[in-house]
């Protein structure tokens, strides 16, 4: 199963979010950081601020402090790290791995970052509720990362010299466990703290994962002050996603066009089993699934069986994007109906509007346009299915 969220192992995700706190009065911030042997490195602070992405790398030098000063609206996370620390960076050909970034909560307030050039990602952080929040579980958690990103790093030393792979292998695995540990920690501090921003945050992190059930209970036990945060915002819209998909709904009716530029609706397609298939040209699981999708379509196609490919791609432009969709279908020989989400995206987007968050998933609609069953990765019992519905 191939993730929409491109996982690069070790990199750790910034994330913009808007958190509302209250007492946010102070009409500036000021970052001031003190990072031990980074004289000969670049500062760097990224945060967004109207959903414009910025990125700092000059700031002012006194006494031994990198000070950077500005402006947010309302609180967003933060990355701040150095650059052109080569023991943050892990080579690997023509590319490289950036290490962490050490990522807190920045508000219209005063900072302090103190920590070592080469664990910056472990730097300590003082100013703001919720990084005060952070830091009972941080040691912890840099303790993990730092792990991992050791073991990574000696992991590609040892390819380097060994060309085996399996060094390789038993770092992804660490990296995995630890991975699933903070993951936990993060789990245990939203059963402990419900009503922190941070447990928002958290369960913020988490949509992609969770079933509608556990998200609808998770989201009910947070607290009410930060329920108009874009962290709630990003948790209902993905509830009402869910919802809007759930087993026993009606599909969300759409139209988008087809190989040849000529529309296909949804509603046109009633009165046939349908099968909404999610995939991209680079998922490997897709296409691995095109021959078992090609024999239930010969199977049962006569019977009242139809397939709608709807594709994400990922070229630089539409027209990019266009043209590798068209490729790839050629190539593979898929002989049902297709359309490509990044045409007129903007009018509707499948693959948001059906919560769609990994590759491939696909959904089977009844006659009616009801949802009666959804796969994500292998469509296991898709056959088994069929058969019942067509009964054969």
């Amino acid at each position: 199963m191939n993730k929409i969220k491109v996982y690069k192992s070790m990199v750790m995700l910034l994330l913009t979010t808007c958190l509302g706190l209250n007492g946010f009065t102070q009409k500036s911030f000021e970052v001031k950081a003190k990072i031990r042997n980074a004289d000969k490195y670049t500062y760097y602070l990224a945060y967004s601020v109207n959903g414009e992405f910025k990125i700092d790398t000059k700031p002012e030098i006194k006494n031994g402090w990198a000070i950077f000063k500005g402006t947010v609206d309302e609180p967003v996370l933060a990355s701040f790290g150095l650059r052109g620390n080569p023991e943050l960076l892990i080579k690997m050909g023509e590319g490289i791995i950036p290490g962490h970034g050490l990522n807190f909560f920045l508000t219209n307030e005063a900072f302090k970052i103190e920590g070592e050039a080469n664990k910056v990602y472990a730097s300590n952080v003082s100013g703001g509720l919720a990084n005060k929040d952070w830091n009972r579980i941080k040691p912890k958690e840099n303790k993990l990362i730092d792990e991992s990103w050791i073991a990574l790093k000696n992991a590609y030393k040892k390819i380097g010299k060994n060309n085996d792979s399996s060094y390789l292998e038993s770092a992804y695995k660490l990296n995995e466990k630890n991975k699933n540990r903070i993951e936990q920690m993060h789990t245990d501090f939203m059963n402990k703290f419900p009503k922190s921003l941070l447990s928002m945050y958290f369960l913020s992190t988490k949509v992609n994962e969770l079933s509608l059930d556990v998200l609808k209970t998770d989201f009910s036990r947070l607290g009410n002050k930060y329920k108009n945060t874009s962290f709630a915002k990003q948790i209902q819209e993905k509830i009402a996603n869910m919802d809007a998909t759930a087993l026993g709904k009606y599909a969300i009716p759409f139209t988008k066009k087809d190989l040849n530029g000529n529309s296909i609706s949804l509603e046109s397609l009633k009165g046939k089993i349908v099968l909404l298939d999610f995939w991209g040209s680079w998922c490997v699981p897709c296409r691995q699934s095109f021959p078992y999708l090609k024999e239930l379509y010969s199977k049962y196609k006569n019977d009242g069986f139809e397939i709608l490919g709807i594709a994400l791609e990922q070229g630089q432009t539409v027209e990019d994007s266009k043209a590798i969709w068209k490729k790839t279908v050629k190539e593979d020989d898929l002989p049902w109906l297709q359309v490509l989400n990044n045409e007129e995206k903007e009018v509707f987007d499948a693959v948001k509007s059906y919560g769609v968050t990994a590759f491939p998933t696909q959904i089977l609609l009844d006659k009616e346009g009801k949802i009666i069953a959804r796969y994500v990765g292998e469509s296991g019992d898709l056959d088994e299915l069929l058969k019942s519905v067509f009964k054969k």
